[in-house]
């Protein structure tokens, strides 16, 4: 193996959300960085846009329904 291509890997580098402001020291090959979202704020682990999307499909399947039966009437 060639001696010095490889990357400082930082044992306690400084990550911090720039939505929730978290700061997190995980292991990087960067001293400090930043993130857009973490584990505290993406939807995927939160659920909270999952959510919002699901009420929005069942409102939007009652409307239709309603208008199918009102035609049938």
């Amino acid at each position: 193996m060639k001696a010095a291509i490889h990357p400082t890997m930082h044992k306690d580098a400084k990550t911090t959300c720039t939505t929730c402001g978290n700061i997190y020291m995980i292991p990087s090959t960067v001293p400090e960085q930043t993130v857009e979202t973490c584990r505290l704020c993406h939807p995927v682990y939160t659920g909270k846009q999952l959510a919002e999307r699901r009420g929005g499909r069942i409102d939007r399947f009652k409307s239709r329904m309603e208008k199918s039966n009102a035609k049938k009437a």
